[in-house]
């Protein structure tokens, strides 16, 4: 028969886990498993935050651009209008000169929208161009007003992202607070002050 092994001798206990031993709020592990939970939401809720505020951002770039670009054309195109149906000469050549550049424009700021709802209104803003008659004006200006409104709708939408990213903040600092309140911060009390009394000893 083999001889028996001789008892383990029991490990050295850490300072750390000699301070814990104070630590009587709740269980160190169940105390231990919440922080990582609330971490790991403080985590998700980051992550959410981030994404909120860019597409905010991108939000708000992309509408006042548009609505910016959209307020110039108007007004070109009211001074074109107003131009073409002059009684002077002179003012009908500008009034041509005008709509060829205001025709170049649209075209390109029609090429940045991504739906192609917004494309038919200025394609139907281009085919007011052709024509100053009242069915073609009226239908020209109304395209305008309607992307006019989608563009403060885009706007309206990304103060609405930027109210939740609020919102995710509170939650994300709620859930840190948690986390450091119930473990980290009584942890590292007890820990300083168990080697702070520790020290004492040592020069004693």
């Amino acid at each position: 028969m083999s001889a028996p092994l001789p008892p383990r001798g029991s490990m050295p206990r850490s300072s750390f886990a000699i301070a814990m031993k104070d630590y009587t709020f709740i269980r160190p592990g169940i105390a231990v498993t919440i922080s990582a939970a609330t971490l790991v939401a403080a985590l998700i809720i980051g992550v959410m935050l981030i994404k909120s505020l860019a597409h905010a951002s991108s939000t708000v770039t992309r509408g006042a651009t548009a609505s910016e670009a959209l307020h110039r054309l108007n007004a070109k195109y009211e001074v074109w209008h107003s131009m073409a149906t002059g009684g002077d000469t002179a003012y009908r050549r500008q009034a041509d000169s005008i709509r060829t550049t205001l025709q170049a424009d649209l075209s390109r700021f029609g090429s940045t929208l991504g739906s192609d709802q917004e494309r038919g209104f200025v394609q139907q803003i281009l085919e007011g161009l052709t024509s100053t008659d009242a069915p073609a004006t009226k239908n020209a200006r109304e395209a305008m007003i309607v992307l006019l409104a989608h563009q403060d709708a885009a706007l309206f939408d990304a103060a609405e992202a930027s109210q939740r990213g609020v919102t995710f903040a509170a939650v994300l600092l709620a859930l840190t607070i948690l986390a450091a309140g119930m473990m980290i911060i009584p942890m590292a009390w007890l820990y300083v002050r168990y080697k702070r009394g520790a020290a004492i000893e040592v020069k004693l």
